[in-house]
C-alpha cells in the first residue's frame, strides 16, 4: 500500500493587500501560510505518508523572494518521505527560471521537480509508483498540459504492481469556474481513461470529493490548505490517499489551516434579531475569524442610531470585521415626527403622508434625511 499526501494551492508570497487590512494583520495572514506547510510536514511524518504531492502554485508568483524560496524548500526537507512538487500556472516553469533551480538545489537530491512531459519512476527509491505530470508552462492556456500522458502510459508497459498516478494543474470542466477555458481545462473523460490509478490535480480551491473521505475516486482537488479570501468558505484542506496492490484508491480529507473567512448576510428589524446576530458571533474567534457582516432590514430609530456600539461588540469577538449597512434603513415612526417638527408644519405634513399606512419606508428614509439636513 502506498500513502501520499496530496496538497495543491498555497500560493506562498500572497501579499494581501487588496482586503483593508491592517499591516500587521496582513503580516499574519502571509505568515501563517508557510507556518501551514510546516503543519502538513508534521502531519503527513505523523501519517507515515511515503510521498507528498504539491500539485501546482506552491508559490503566488515565479518571482518571489529568495528567502522564502529557501525557507520553503527548508520545510519541505523536513518530510521523512520523497517531496514531489508540479508547477502550477502561477509558478509556471519558463526559460531562464528564476525560481524552480533555486528551489531544487535547496530541496536537495531524492526529491523532484515535476518540470517535464515526462514519466517520474519512483521504484529506485523504493516506491512502486510512477507520476505523469502535467506541466504548466505559462500563466494561462486554451489546451491542458495531459495530453502526451496517454501514449506515455501505454508506452511503458509497466508491471501490474506498480502503480500509477498523474499530477496535474488546471480547471476540471463541471467543477472548476473557468467559463474561457483559459486555464489547462481538462474533463473527467480524459483523465478517467483506462490505466491510471487516480489523478492528483490543483488549481480549484474547493475540494473534490467534497466530503470527509471517499473509496474509489479518480479525480481528486484537495483544496486550498490555509484560506485566502471570502471566497473561500472552508477551514482549508489536504487529502491523505491510500492506493493498495491492487490499485483500489481511498483517501482521508484533513484539516489543514488556521484562520477563517465567513460571510454573514442578515435583515434585521429588532433587538431578538440582533440578539441573534450577537449570539452567532459568540462562535467566532478573535484570534482565527475574519468576518464580512451584510446587513438589511428597518431597524427602530434607538437601535439604529447606536448601529457603531453593537457594530462594536461584534467586531470583539472577530480577528477582522469589515461590515456593509447600506441595506439597513432607520425606521421612523410617527413619535419621532412629532418630536422633531411642528405638527402642521410641511416637513411634518409631509412626513406623516410618507409614515402612514400606505406610504413607502424607503421615501420616508430620504425625505427625512434631506429635511434633517435642511434643518441643519
Amino acid at each position: 500500500m502506498i500513502r501520499l499526501f496530496h496538497t495543491a494551492d498555497l500560493h506562498l508570497g500572497l501579499k494581501f493587500t487588496r482586503g483593508g487590512y491592517s499591516p500587521a494583520l496582513q503580516k499574519q495572514l502571509v505568515d501563517q501560510r508557510l507556518e501551514t506547510l510546516r503543519s502538513m510536514v508534521d502531519l503527513a511524518n505523523a501519517r507515515e505518508c511515503g510521498v507528498f504531492v504539491i500539485a501546482g502554485d506552491l508559490f503566488d508568483t515565479p518571482r518571489v523572494a529568495k528567502g522564502l524560496v529557501r525557507e520553503t524548500a527548508e520545510i519541505l526537507t523536513r518530510f521523512e518521505g520523497i517531496v514531489v512538487v508540479l508547477p502550477g500556472n502561477h509558478d509556471y516553469v519558463q526559460e531562464d527560471d528564476p525560481l524552480w533551480p533555486p528551489f531544487i538545489d535547496a530541496l536537495g537530491e531524492g526529491h523532484h521537480l515535476l518540470s517535464r512531459e515526462t514519466p517520474c519512476d519512483l521504484r529506485e527509491q523504493g516506491v512502486p509508483l510512477v507520476l505523469f505530470p502535467g506541466v504548466c508552462g505559462s500563466r494561462h492556456s486554451k489546451e491542458n498540459a495531459v495530453g502526451w500522458v496517454t501514449a506515455a502510459l501505454a508506452s511503458l508497459d509497466l508491471p501490474d504492481e506498480v502503480r500509477r498516478v498523474g499530477v496535474a494543474h488546471g480547471s476540471l470542466e463541471g467543477l472548476s469556474p473557468d467559463f474561457s477555458g483559459d486555464y489547462f481545462p481538462m474533463t473527467r473523460k480524459e483523465l478517467e481513461s483506462p490505466g491510471m490509478d487516480v489523478w492528483l490535480l490543483g488549481h480549484t480551491h474547493v475540494r473534490h470529493p467534497d466530503r470527509d473521505a471517499f473509496t474509489g475516486e479518480r479525480v481528486l482537488f484537495p483544496a486550498t490548505p490555509e484560506p485566502d479570501g471570502f471566497d473561500c468558505r472552508h477551514a482549508g484542506h489536504a487529502w491523505i490517499v491510500e492506493i493498495s496492490e491492487k490499485g483500489e484508491v481511498s483517501g482521508e480529507s484533513v484539516r489543514t489551516g488556521r484562520f477563517r473567512f465567513r460571510t454573514v448576510a442578515k435583515m434585521v428589524t429588532g433587538e431578538p434579531d440582533l440578539a441573534a446576530l450577537q449570539s452567532e458571533f459568540t462562535t467566532y474567534s478573535s484570534e482565527t475569524d475574519l468576518v464580512k457582516v451584510a446587513l438589511s432590514g428597518r431597524l427602530p430609530g434607538d437601535l439604529y442610531d447606536t448601529r457603531g456600539e453593537w457594530l462594536e461588540a461584534l467586531r470583539k469577538n472577530a480577528l477582522y470585521l469589515e461590515d456593509d449597512l447600506t441595506g439597513l434603513i432607520k425606521e421612523i415612526r410617527a413619535a419621532d415626527i412629532e418630536r422633531e417638527f411642528t405638527q402642521g408644519s410641511f416637513p411634518f405634513r409631509l412626513l406623516s403622508g410618507l409614515a402612514g399606512e400606505d406610504g413607502d419606508p424607503e421615501s420616508l428614509q430620504i425625505a427625512w434625511d434631506l429635511v434633517k439636513e435642511a434643518k441643519a
